[in-house]
């Protein structure tokens, strides 16, 4: 199907150790031409885990965006071979594009991805969600969402339609279910600037969104499974902080994320389930904010974590302290 995410994190071999994207990235939180930063991460997870020996499953991947990604070329995946072992396998993947006529190509991202041959556990623990979230059965789907929001003279139709257009990626491929309790939920990812949340009396550090997600289509391959993961994991995380702080996009002059840090904590990750994702920033100075996301399976398993450090430049002669 065209909008499996399956199909988004495709790479096909071009030799041992070099892989390309089978199709074109997409925009996502961007009108600019600029590919969403979530397909550099899961190409690179994809065509590294397609370099190990199975038994090995993801447990972390740690890099930089050295530039934007065009929408208009494939993507080229270099692997490395750092460590083999019989308990770890490491791999360095340069993420990189042609650009111009085609003759150069300049680096995208460059990333560490370790995999772990599972072990017996001597002890077995998982920090919870920073508040009790509704389950997604209580939870409503996107489009139940915009048109309650609409109806409570929250949010404008003419917002909707952008919103739809901007994020319609993200909608495409996962099933979205905003808790009630979540700011992104209450102001549609900030767009609802004047909108007095659930969650006015607490400090910025302490706020939180939280979304439960799955993948509209079956995922079958477990190198599919962690890019999925990896993909949806960036999403909106450069930007959680002006959603936070009753801003949207517009009122930065830059935000885009400069690293990321992924880490799984399971062996087998299934986003054809329902997983259940929170986003809270910890640090905003100096141009730039530091914030993470993190993911629980039903059972309240926690999955997964990205932190993030991201540029938040504000317009010229605009100071905004948060």
């Amino acid at each position: 199907m065209d909008d499996a995410i399956a199909e988004h994190v495709a790479v096909e071999r071009l030799s041992e150790w070099t892989f390309q994207s089978k199709r074109l990235a997409e925009r996502m939180g961007n009108t600019l031409p600029i590919a969403f930063g979530g397909y550099a991460i899961a190409l690179a997870v994809n065509a590294a885990a397609n370099t190990v020996p199975d038994g090995f499953h993801l447990y972390s991947a740690m890099g930089n965006y050295l530039g934007p990604a065009s929408i208009a070329e494939k993507m080229t995946l270099t692997v490395f071979p750092s460590r083999s072992t019989k308990t770890f396998q490491t791999r360095r993947v340069q993420v990189t594009q042609k650009f111009g006529d085609g003759s150069k190509t300049r680096l995208c991202m460059e990333v560490l991805i370790d995999f772990h041959r599972a072990e017996p556990a001597l002890l077995e623990f998982s920090a919870p969600p920073t508040m009790k979230y509704s389950h997604w059965k209580d939870c409503l789907p996107m489009e139940e969402l915009e048109k309650q929001l609409v109806a409570a003279g929250k949010i404008e139709e003419a917002e909707v339609k952008a919103f739809n257009k901007v994020f319609g990626l993200g909608l495409r491929l996962f099933h979205n279910r905003y808790c009630p309790e979540s700011i992104a939920g209450q102001t549609l990812l900030g767009l609802g600037k004047n909108v007095q949340t659930t969650q006015e009396h607490l400090p910025i550090t302490a706020k939180t969104s939280c979304q439960w997600l799955q993948a509209r289509y079956p995922v079958h391959k477990e190198s599919d499974h962690i890019a999925g993961l990896a993909f949806i994991m960036d999403a909106f995380i450069s930007f959680l902080p002006l959603v936070h702080n009753h801003m949207f996009l517009d009122d930065a002059a830059a935000c885009s994320s400069l690293d990321f840090s992924l880490r799984v904590f399971v062996p087998n990750v299934n986003i054809n389930n329902w997983i259940l994702r929170e986003c809270l920033t910890h640090v905003g100075a100096h141009g730039r904010t530091y914030s993470e996301a993190r993911v629980w399976d039903e059972n309240g398993n926690m999955v997964a974590s990205m932190t993030q450090q991201s540029i938040l430049r504000p317009h010229k002669a605009k100071t905004n302290k948060l």
